[in-house]
């Protein structure tokens, strides 16, 4: 036995040796500190080479992305011919292989969790203070530290972070405001009062008042009654998916008697956003058959649906006096208690740069960080995301942006080309886009209104790479819909139950306790 032992340990020996003298073997990713993953930081700027950038998919022709005029507009403006290439729909299997590849992409513009993955594989470049220092100052100067915190692992960088244009309340209940006076009804501001007013509603309208879309497990102005704000949320120091969180049971059995008495639409557990939508609209018109709903809960995005839904029904919304919808933000258990709602942030995409691409790294650097320049004598970056002054924007008597249309309507793709924004600038220029319908503006207004005092963020909107949550946060937030529509009709019977398991064999204890252990 002991011979047999010996020769199988020789023959792999051998065989180990002849793969590193061969190169066979298995591929894998050789960030290891090599040559080829040391950052250049001698390489001559006043010669700028073309860029090859990998971007997400846009579902335009790539020929369309490379003439886009903010495409052009930003090759004017950093003095960098960029060559765009953009992935497939489904980009995971293929972002591996071009890595595996070494294909010569100078940045790539990744999802959250697309960063993850490659960062998990070693496959990105460690950009190091020194680097953005010395090419990249403005993007230093204009991108918080949070943000850079979660492009950091284990204290090393490994990309560009690009944070939402601005941290927004955006998931209101929009209420049939014309339905309300016509039945002599208050804007609720309590549970009791909302149930008042569903009721009264739906007698009227001989339909559930209350709808909403497959996706909406926590309809947040109700939840937030129950103190539960976001799916991520700090209880007392301890970070908790909302699954788990405290007073969970109590929203599912709130929820579920409005869904017994008959309030809340009975599709709402296959209802799509339009499907909602035409519910919706159609309670603003006697005449419409069909479904029909006088309390949407909805994003803030949807306003635009409604307002052209009723602009068929002849409901106009453009005039400063004719509203004709209103808002719910939050609703309070009791009269007289604290509010707190759901503000959403985070970062839809980080721009990275392949581990083998460190001899030219300083090139892409330079480039984003000529697109955040936002000086007095070099608006690269208000450029790109308005265009230019008395042609798509003007200014308000506030000081702020209005857009020009239809110019502005130019300007549609500016978020595309962005690869990490100037924080301290973007909100205000971004507001132009909202003030390109008047009800829009008047709905983010009302919700924004002392947003820094009730908003409430969802911790893992700020977290880096954590491989037990980003490996199964789909399996976790799918499971936990279903289940949320299951107990919706069905009450919390089986809660329990379904905790165990999305805790054990969907493995939320484990997401939840790496996230703790990155929080504390």
């Amino acid at each position: 036995m002991k011979k047999f032992l010996s020769l199988i340990l020789l023959a792999t020996m051998l065989l180990t040796s002849v793969f590193a003298i061969t190169g066979c073997g298995p591929k894998g990713p050789q960030n290891n500190g090599g040559s080829d993953s040391d950052f250049n930081m001698d390489i001559d700027l006043s010669t700028k080479p073309t860029l090859n950038v990998l971007m997400p998919n846009s579902g335009k022709s790539i020929d369309a992305v490379n003439s886009d005029p903010t495409a052009l507009l930003i090759e004017e403006l950093t003095g960098y011919k960029t060559a765009y290439t953009q992935l497939p729909a489904d980009a995971t299997s293929t972002l591996n292989t071009i890595l595996m590849d070494k294909e010569q992409y100078n940045a790539m513009k990744l999802t959250k969790d697309q960063f993850a993955d490659l960062v998990d594989q070693d496959m990105l470049l460690e950009i190091p203070r020194e680097a953005l220092e010395k090419f990249a100052p403005d993007m230093l100067a204009n991108i918080s530290k949070e943000s850079w915190d979660v492009v950091t692992v284990n204290g090393k960088i490994y990309g560009i972070p690009e944070r939402a244009s601005s941290d927004n309340i955006e998931n209101p209940i929009v209420l049939n405001y014309d339905l309300m006076l016509e039945l002599g009804l208050d804007i609720p501001e309590t549970l009791d009062e909302f149930t008042a007013v569903l009721r009264a509603m739906t007698n009227h309208l001989g339909k559930p008042a209350l709808t909403f879309d497959k996706f909406t497990p926590l309809v947040y102005a109700i939840s937030a009654a129950f103190g539960i704000y976001s799916y991520w949320q700090d209880y007392n120091g301890e970070v908790l998916f909302y699954m788990n969180a405290p007073r969970y049971n109590e929203y599912v059995e709130y929820m579920h008697g409005l869904y017994e008495e008959g309030l809340i639409d009975v599709e709402v557990a296959t209802n799509t956003a339009a499907d909602a939508t035409n519910r919706f609209v159609n309670s603003f018109d006697s005449n419409s058959g069909g479904a029909k709903a006088g309390a949407y809960a909805c994003s803030l995005w949807t306003v635009s649906a409604i307002v052209t839904g009723l602009s068929t029904k002849g409901v106009n919304t453009d005039g400063e006096l004719d509203n004709h919808l209103a808002y719910i933000r939050s609703l309070k258990e009791n009269a007289g208690d604290a509010e707190k709602v759901y503000r959403s942030s985070g970062y839809t995409y980080i721009t990275a740069i392949p581990y083998y691409m460190a001899d030219t790294a300083g090139y892409a650097l330079d480039w984003m960080n000529s697109k955040i320049k936002d000086t007095e004598t070099d608006d690269n970056f208000r450029q790109i995301v308005l265009g230019e002054k008395d042609v798509h924007w003007t200014t308000t008597s506030d000081g702020g942006y209005m857009p020009i249309n239809p110019a502005f309507a130019e300007k549609d793709s500016a978020s595309y080309y962005m690869t990490g924004s100037n924080e301290n600038k973007y909100t205000a220029y971004w507001l132009a886009r909202v003030r390109k319908q008047p009800e829009l503006y008047r709905a983010w207004s009302f919700l924004m209104d002392g947003a820094d005092e009730v908003g409430v963020y969802n911790v893992v909107d700020f977290t880096p790479p954590i491989a037990a949550y980003t490996s199964n946060r789909s399996t976790i937030e799918t499971n936990a819909q279903d289940w949320f529509y299951m107990m919706l009709k069905d009450g919390s019977g089986k809660l329990s139950e379904y905790q165990t398991k999305l805790n054990g064999q969907y493995k939320c204890g484990e997401a939840t306790e790496a996230i703790n252990a990155w929080y504390k």
